[in-house]
């Protein structure tokens, strides 16, 4: 019996120490911050869609090429 308490509060006590030390560490870090709450800076980016009037050709050699792909993944 004196085992398990002896393990509960070592156990307890790492864990007091390892939080504790994490808050005092971020409380720290945050107080010599001088830039924003959002060090990320988000620009706006032009999706690569291409203009909705262009259309692309299929050639007579791709459309083979897809049939002969279907036709091999049908079997």
């Amino acid at each position: 019996m004196r085992h398990v308490i002896v393990a509960a509060t070592m156990i307890v006590a790492a864990l007091i120490i390892t939080f504790g030390t994490a808050s005092v560490l971020q409380g720290v870090a945050t107080a010599h911050v001088n830039s924003p709450n959002e060090p990320f800076v988000i620009e706006a980016s032009r999706p690569s869609v291409k203009p909705m009037g262009t259309k692309e050709r299929m050639t007579s050699q791709a459309r083979e090429r897809i049939r002969s792909e279907v036709n091999i993944s049908g079997l």
